[in-house]
């Protein structure tokens, strides 16, 4: 199952489901680094979703880029806050491109966003039981966590906060820094679905989001951020 999104007219979405059986077609696209990474799965199912998730990425942006998927090379930009490679924003190493993209895979969901010269972010959490109160000092901002508080039942305010979580990791991934921004002084306004955030890390250009809430399932939620100052005037809030 694909799905498959355009927004603000140069943000494209894909997001699926994984089967649990590995297809040959997904590891004929890996690449070395890819393959080394699958060999590391214990288990044949999460392999096979992380085959499949990275297989799709591959052959969307061939398509964009007009080339073989498994002849696309990506690499990562180093982490702003640690220096470190391993979690810093994904990129194309080959060919050369002017396109982002991020990639957020979670149980069989994996979801993909790209956009043409702007960062992007994006992240997918299936739903699950949640220690709200054990995580909201740490993670949500005072406005978000008046907002939870004022949720009838125990099980929506799980919901919604994995909802924020979503898209704190949405704008913390297109910046750069990922988890290790201090997430409980990022407001992302969950009231909103769709709205603008401040958020600035040093060496990143843009301290303006938009990030928005994707198409809900039964068991996940989604959301994606990207440059605000490259946006089409949306219905998005302003910015505190």
């Amino acid at each position: 199952m694909t799905v498959a999104l355009e927004l603000d007219g140069r943000v494209l979405v894909r997001s699926g489901r994984a089967a649990d059986e590995i297809d040959i077609r997904d590891l004929a696209l890996l690449e070395p680094a890819e393959m080394a990474r699958y060999s590391t799965f214990r288990d044949n199912v999460r392999g096979a979703r992380y085959a499949a998730a990275h297989a799709a990425v591959r052959r969307l942006f061939g398509e964009l880029l007009d080339c073989a998927a498994g002849e696309i090379r990506f690499g990562r930009h180093a982490c702003p806050g640690c220096g470190a490679p391993g979690h810093g924003r994904p990129f194309i190493r080959r060919p050369r491109t002017s396109w982002e993209l991020s990639l957020s895979r979670s149980g069989p969901y994996w979801l993909c966003t790209a956009a043409d010269g702007m960062r992007i972010g994006a992240d997918i959490e299936m739903l699950r039981p949640v220690r709200v109160g054990r995580l909201t000092e740490a993670v949500l901002t005072r406005s978000e966590r008046s907002f939870l508080a004022e949720l009838p039942t125990e099980r929506l305010q799980q919901t919604e906060f994995l909802r924020c979580w979503t898209r704190k990791e949405a704008v913390t991934k297109a910046s750069g820094i990922g988890i290790e921004a201090a997430l409980g002084r990022l407001d992302v306004r969950p009231a909103e679905p769709r709205a603008l955030v401040r958020h600035s890390v040093s060496g990143c250009p843009t301290d303006t989001w938009v990030v928005q809430d994707l198409p809900a399932g039964e068991d996940h939620r989604s959301a994606i951020a990207f440059s605000a100052e490259s946006a089409s005037p949306g219905p998005a809030a302003q910015a505190a």
